[in-house]
């Protein structure tokens, strides 16, 4: 149903329709959802783990790499993330683009400015007037490639841990390692409950495209959304409100209640050593370059 509802406007609509592009982009984003879901039930190396030994795995590298101070060390995180993600079957291609197509994208854009306000070497004139002098420096440079890398690898680590764990265990995870109850709260009624918001969306919307014959306006589709977001946004307020009191009349006291999850295995431990070592030897490597 999904996939009915994400290929269909792209054929019948024009691009400039806002009411079809959105419908679009709802259902891309379902799609995108249910496609996590799917990687992390494939037979692959991560997926058999238990998920308290990669929630350690995955932070004791994304220490490694924010601490580092050069840029190689990052790129062996990176590579690290990406042998990973081939041993769990996972595609390389939509893996790199969910990692260097979105967040690290920004950060490039952020520290933009330092290539040019840090002293070092000059090694790019952008610009010379009398008013003005961009010059790119070394410095510069490889502060921002830094930068950039630290983000890129995080990413890749975190989405390589949701990519392999179902969101359910990985909460269960989080709650066994003692995070704090109420953010497991927050993010478990988050997850569950933007389904629902992004289903709303996409069956008013739909609606909406299946009673248009012909083009309509620009002014008329946007008065239109505005509408829409209101009554989006009414209809949210009503669900948390009724889905509060629901769980209060079960007994709903604030508590997360989980079934007691079974011991570690060897190949358990033996992911959380290897981690924890080589996190270490990039660290204590990375300190001693120059």
């Amino acid at each position: 149903m999904v996939e009915a509802l994400g290929k269909h406007p792209r054929r019948g609509r024009a691009r400039g329709d806002f009411v079809a592009r959105t419908v679009s982009d709802v259902s891309g984003a379902l799609e995108r959802a249910l496609f996590s879901e799917e990687q992390a039930r494939l037979p692959g190396l991560l997926q058999g783990m238990d998920p308290r030994s990669k929630v350690v795995a995955a932070l004791s590298l994304l220490l490694a790499a924010s601490l580092a101070r050069h840029l190689a060390t990052v790129i062996v995180v990176c590579g690290l993330s990406l042998l990973l993600a081939a041993l769990s079957r996972l595609q390389l291609s939509v893996f790199a683009k969910r990692v260097w197509l979105g967040i690290p994208l920004f950060a490039g854009i952020v520290v933009l400015p330092s290539l040019f306000m840090l002293p070092g070497r000059p090694l790019l004139t952008v610009a010379d007037f009398s008013f003005l002098r961009l010059v790119v420096t070394d410095n510069g440079l490889a502060s921002a490639l830094l930068l950039i890398g630290r983000v890129g690898a995080s990413v890749s680590v975190a989405l390589l841990l949701v990519f392999t764990t179902p969101w359910t265990e990985l909460l269960r995870a989080f709650r066994v390692l003692r995070l704090p109850e109420s953010f497991v709260v927050v993010l478990g009624m988050t997850y569950r409950y933007l389904f629902l918001f992004l289903h709303s969306a996409n069956s008013l919307f739909l609606s909406r495209t299946s009673r248009t014959v012909g083009e309509t306006s620009g002014a008329e589709q946007r008065r239109w959304a505005a509408g829409a977001a209101g009554a989006l946004m009414g209809r949210s307020l009503k669900m948390s409100g009724d889905v509060l009191l629901a769980m209060r009349a079960r007994g709903f006291d604030g508590e997360i209640r989980t079934a007691d999850l079974p011991g570690l295995r060897d190949e358990d431990w033996l992911l959380v050593a290897c981690s924890v070592a080589l996190s270490a030897g990039l660290l204590l490597a990375d300190m001693g370059m120059r």
